[in-house]
């Protein structure tokens, strides 16, 4: 964990502080894509060699689709929520 963390961060400043060229971060988009795909790839297998996991996939499904709908509904009920406080405190 130790090391990610000092990875993003060194990442981070690298980021901030350096100019890159077109040409660099046409390069850094392309490795990042490789980088997802590799990482994706890598849960896949670690999915399949799982029998147990496989064996609860729907379940895990299940729960996961209740997750996303529950969080976005309340995301868009907190929004309107806040917008409406905020208007009404513009309008005062």
């Amino acid at each position: 964990m130790q090391n990610i963390l000092i990875s993003l961060i060194l990442g981070i400043l690298i980021g901030s502080t350096v100019k890159f060229s077109d040409k660099m971060k046409k390069f850094n988009a392309t490795f990042q894509h490789l980088g997802v795909i590799l990482l994706l790839f890598a849960i896949g297998i670690t999915i399949g060699i799982n029998r147990s996991l496989l064996g609860n996939l729907k379940e895990i499904g299940g729960i996961s689709l209740v997750f996303a709908v529950l969080t976005s509904l309340f995301s868009i009920i907190l929004v309107f929520f806040m917008s409406r406080i905020i208007i009404k405190g513009r309008n005062n």
